[in-house]
């Protein structure tokens, strides 16, 4: 059985548990019925699922207990969701899902997304090498150098952004730093024997708290920007950067170019991706501290002026 199918396997457990308090007869009977139950078995053999009881803990941190009482399963939902971590619950969420897609068939069709990229099928295995400390031969793909190298990984965290996966973690090719690798560059991965220390001052969520995605390529800075009110709406609904701050009414006063604007300020690297997500905006948001930054939108909007006015002229 692939480690794919085996992953959805978990989910489907943690999804069925989760539903509601199951004795084991309850999950036989759920089990016997499911698309992943590939050799039509009848129960859910026991000693699989005491095994893969162990590995949702040792992978998810989710402890799926038993009323030895009243026979049943249940989870423990008050307790765990507090151990949850927003990795956790994304992955959860994700593949029960994609679990529950499974289970009705057809429904898919009336459903549309966007296409998911490369790598993900390393998922299972990194959360294990990083559960066990475990190193990592991976070979990847750069785009700079247009050629695949291979590396020494010590794989110290997971990361998703905009649907694309990223692993984080110290590499042979530049060791004593700590990087982001895009799982959809992986070309291939085995696990090591070698055992690796995270480093104590390590923080997933320090390590990402003053950056908008997975580019580290500047140093964070206090970022004030103005929106007409449309645009304002969905930075409410959607924040850009959990430090997002909108400025009230007499805040935004000295800072205000243009009338009925909403004024939000930032603390944040000027990265890449997050100049890029403020350029998806257009004319409806405006870049007003620092200086550099708001340069940098203006040299870019004139850039794209350029670029279409040097077009041919599709009249002729």
């Amino acid at each position: 059985m692939s480690p794919s199918q085996v992953f959805k396997i978990y989910i489907w457990l943690v999804d069925t548990i989760a539903s509601g308090r199951q004795t084991k007869d309850d999950i036989d009977r759920r089990w016997s019925h499911s698309s992943l139950n590939e050799y039509g078995e009848q129960v859910f053999p026991v000693r699989k699922f005491h095994r893969y009881k162990e590995d949702i803990l040792t992978l998810f941190g989710i402890n799926i207990r038993c009323n030895r009482r009243y026979g049943y399963y249940y989870i423990d939902n008050e307790d765990d969701s507090q151990r949850w971590g927003d990795m956790r619950r994304y992955i959860v969420s994700a593949f029960s899902f994609q679990a529950t897609l499974d289970e009705a068939d057809g429904v898919e069709e009336s459903m549309l997304f966007e296409p998911i990229p490369a790598g993900t099928q390393y998922l299972t295995t990194l959360m294990r090498a990083i559960h066990a400390r475990k190193q990592l031969l991976v070979t990847y793909h750069s785009f700079e150098r247009n050629n695949d190298y291979d590396l020494f990984l010590k794989p110290y965290c997971l990361r998703v952004f905009k649907q694309r996966w990223y692993v984080v973690g110290e590499a042979s090719t530049h060791p004593e730093e700590t990087r982001v690798y895009a799982l959809d560059r992986i070309v291939d991965m085995h696990v090591l024997d070698g055992d690796f220390d995270i480093p104590q001052d390590f923080s997933p969520q320090s390590f990402f708290a003053n950056y908008y995605g997975v580019f580290r390529n500047a140093e964070p800075c206090l970022i004030r920007i103005e929106a007409v009110p449309r645009a304002a709406l969905y930075l409410r609904t959607l924040p850009l950067h959990h430090s997002q701050r909108e400025l009230s009414p007499e805040e935004a006063q000295p800072y205000i170019k243009h009338k009925d604007c909403v004024v939000f300020e930032y603390f944040v690297a000027p990265t890449f991706d997050f100049i890029q997500q403020l350029r998806t905006f257009g004319a409806e948001l405006c870049v007003l501290a620092p200086l550099s930054v708001a340069k940098m939108m203006l040299t870019d909007a004139m850039d794209v002026i350029n670029r279409y006015s040097a077009a041919p002229d599709s009249s002729n």
